[in-house]
């Protein structure tokens, strides 16, 4: 039979119509967004080696980055989601995170909005989520992190080959846990990681405890935790590594004033990452951080952020007994020409005492290389772009 063209005109309206619709509901079921931030300064620091130096810096606050999330919904109240975010350098181009394509993040998952969400991939293990969130270098930034980033608050690593189950939030309350495998035939423990925490936020109040244990960390380079020195990825090479603390903040008025306590313990610990790994003599290390900090809105356009970190350590291996005690003071001001763009001056200050003998005789601020000397200050001026 002849179609008549006022009958196949109307079918395809109606294929077209169809069509648009079934565009747009995959649309609104899918959702994909890129980001990213610049951080670039010149700073100045008193001592690097014996000298001191005015140099320019990538990510004195917050590392350069871009990266790529995304969401399927399933239906259901179920999703896909996934993360992928790269480091650079912005004075050079270079990949961050030992060069590294998606060195900050890299991961895919499920999510039950009743149940939680489970992601596989190169996690934050969950002290960053509970604890790091309460210092103040989440912030103030790398700068401002404890001495040497000892427990990882500053985010010197991410955990490889993990898997974490992430809950839902219950009245505020939330848990994570994390394990990472080693991927070692035959030695299941060479270089595996678990973690787990605990946190609580509801209006003013946030709360949270976590602990890591990474068992022969960085002596598998295929582990949870990268240990050779190209990628630099693993503050300690050591028999056992484990962080555990607890912290917190609370809103009022314009400030957000937080605490916390972080507890590193390294058994056997044969280098330290110190802007190049430097032996510790198959050492046994106890740090104990405590930080107090504060971020203060004077006005729409200014934020001030302070904090004050002290820690206690104690060394001991077969030649040398010493507990070194560090005190750091950081101070940043930044103005906001808007909510993506603002300029912002750094200063912080680190002292270490009773360190001799150790490799932690001079200041090292997280970032720069080591001091001469038991002091070190550093200072900069910068600017922050976000996408």
């Amino acid at each position: 039979m002849k179609r008549s063209p006022s009958l196949y005109r109307l079918t395809l309206a109606s294929l077209s119509v169809s069509l648009a619709a079934g565009t747009a509901t995959a649309h609104a079921q899918s959702n994909v967004t890129l980001y990213g931030s610049i951080d670039a300064s010149i700073n100045y620091v008193s001592n690097q080696g014996g000298e001191h130096s005015f140099q320019a810096q990538n990510g004195m606050i917050n590392g350069s980055r871009w990266g790529i999330k995304g969401t399927e919904d399933l239906g259901g109240g179920r999703s896909a989601i996934f993360q992928l975010e790269n480091g650079f350098n912005i004075f050079n181009g270079k990949l961050g995170q030992g060069s590294r394509e998606f060195g900050r993040q890299a991961w895919v998952g499920l999510k039950d909005n009743s149940l939680g969400s489970l992601t596989v991939g190169r996690q934050y293990d969950p002290t960053i989520w509970y604890l790091a969130v309460h210092t103040g270098g989440f912030t103030g930034g790398t700068a401002f992190a404890h001495p040497f980033d000892n427990d990882n608050m500053g985010n010197s690593f991410r955990i490889d080959n993990s898997v974490m189950y992430s809950s839902a939030s219950w009245n505020g309350l939330s848990m994570r846990s994390m394990y990472a495998f080693s991927n070692q035939a035959g030695d299941g423990a060479n270089n595996r990681a678990y973690s787990a925490g605990i946190g609580y936020d509801h209006g003013p109040v946030s709360l949270g405890a976590a602990f890591i244990v990474i068992n022969n960390v960085g002596a598998n380079a295929g582990g949870a935790i990268d240990g050779s020195s190209a990628s630099g990825d693993s503050t300690f090479v050591a028999a056992k590594q484990s962080v555990f603390g607890a912290g917190g903040s609370y809103k009022w008025g314009n400030g957000v004033y937080g605490a916390t306590w972080t507890h590193t313990m390294i058994s056997d610990g044969s280098s330290v990452n110190l802007y190049g790994y430097k032996s510790m003599g198959n050492a046994d290390l106890r740090m104990d951080n405590f930080d107090i900090n504060v971020t203060y809105n004077t006005t729409a356009n200014i934020t001030l952020i302070g904090s004050y970190a002290f820690t206690m350590g104690h060394y001991d291996n077969a030649t040398t007994s010493a507990s070194p005690k560090w005190h750091q003071v950081n101070l940043q001001a930044a103005y906001y020409f808007s909510k993506r763009t603002d300029v912002y001056v750094d200063a912080v200050y680190q002292h270490v005492i009773g360190g001799t003998g150790t490799p932690f005789a001079n200041a090292i601020l997280c970032g720069y290389a080591q001091s001469s000397t038991p002091t070190q200050i550093v200072v900069g001026l910068g600017m922050r772009h976000r996408f």
